[in-house]
């Protein structure tokens, strides 16, 4: 059987990256195809020798390649994704959360999309990311937010269309599967990300600070990320931030408490270390579906969020995680005060944590989806 393999973009290792090295591992043949390629930050897991020949002709990896800059090549993913050629293959397996599920198959070409998420800028996002691009502001509110409310409506209806091709869908949580059926009007199965349960609750070198909690996270603005520093600069707390992205500036000048660090991205056995040395994950955004809380978790250390639906698919109330209830963090520090307790008075059992996130490791992931895949 001949597999292709199809990534929105390679240009970082991330989480959604995890589960293309997943499918990788089940279908070790599998040529693999991306609208856009960063050999420098992906050839560790994705070098250049395995990706197919087509991705290097394509016209977002060519805007990429001038501008480096995912964001100036949105309006030409879309394009690409249908140019590529899949003829020949018996399976595509589709890793999306923009445009990738855009891919054209053969009739007898079974397509398999996971879902990350229908395009969030298409749909329930549109506006925070016309915010994000400052287009309520200026000349921009005139010239360009009139062109940009067109190209949504545009490609909403395509992306619709779109979706009417693929044979199985796979939404990687509830919320994601609620918002395939609203914006697509397709049912699909729920199958949750591969989390490497093992690798966070091995033993490794003990990190070098001591009595801090932490944030994992991209830094961008839907985060809210501010929440817990705006709290942590009342507090006296160390709290380490890892990870970065845009807002990381903007971030750093609202930090009053040097006990708040941003520590860049971290990988391997430092990222293990970090977490099993922590007191325990922050998690203070809305989210469909995280891997984080359960890696951490697999590093027996509880969560502390903001109360959002979806994260309960994950984690178990009152058991390895507790929360605050307002999006702004009006009671952030009351009950980060009530959690502390009752973390040092051991209620967060370690093998509570670990056993919650055995449910969740990549070897069901694996099965699941060879199962999912020969229906």
């Amino acid at each position: 059987m001949k597999v292709a393999i199809l990534h929105e973009m390679m240009i970082k290792i991330w989480w959604a990256e995890k589960v293309v090295e997943n499918l990788l591992n089940l279908y070790k043949d599998a040529d693999i195809f991306t609208l856009i390629y960063d050999e420098e930050k992906v050839w560790s897991i994705f070098p250049k020798s395995i990706i197919n020949k087509q991705v290097f002709d394509l016209k977002s990896q060519k805007i990429y390649k001038i501008t480096k800059k995912q964001r100036f090549c949105l309006p030409f993913m879309a394009e690409s994704a249908e140019q590529l050629d899949f003829s020949g293959y018996d399976l595509v397996i589709c890793s999306s959360s923009w445009f990738a599920h855009w891919a054209i198959t053969k009739p007898e070409t079974k397509f398999v999309v996971y879902y990350h998420s229908p395009a969030r800028y298409l749909w329930d996002w549109t506006n925070e990311y016309k915010n994000d691009l400052w287009l309520n502001n200026g000349w921009k509110k005139y010239i360009m937010k009139p062109l940009i409310n067109k190209w949504f409506l545009d490609f909403r209806q395509w992306d619709y269309i779109a979706s009417k091709r693929v044979d199985i869908n796979i939404a990687n949580s509830k919320n994601t599967a609620n918002r395939i059926k609203k914006y697509y009007k397709k049912d699909s199965i729920i199958l949750y990300p591969p989390i490497e349960t093992d690798r966070f609750n091995k033993k490794v070198e003990k990190y070098s600070e001591e009595n801090y909690y932490i944030i994992i996270s991209a830094l961008t603005e839907f985060k809210k990320i501010e929440v817990a520093i705006n709290w942590f600069n009342e507090i006296d707390e160390k709290l380490l931030i890892i990870w970065a992205w845009d807002y990381k500036d903007k971030l750093e000048k609202i930090v009053k408490n040097k006990s708040i660090k941003f520590l860049w991205a971290k990988y391997s056995d430092e990222l293990v270390s970090i977490v099993q040395n922590s007191k325990w994950l922050i998690f203070p955004w809305e989210e469909d579906f995280w891997m984080v809380p359960i890696e951490v978790m697999s590093a027996w250390k509880p969560v502390f969020a903001y109360n959002w639906w979806w994260l309960k698919e994950t984690v178990k109330a009152w058991i390895t995680w507790d929360f605050f209830d307002k999006k702004d963090g009006d009671d952030f520090i009351e009950k980060f005060k009530i959690f502390n307790e009752k973390v040092n008075s051991w209620k967060y059992k370690k093998e509570d944590c670990i056993k919650t996130a055995k449910e969740f490791d990549k070897k069901v992931f694996e099965k699941k989806l060879s199962e999912i895949i020969k229906q």
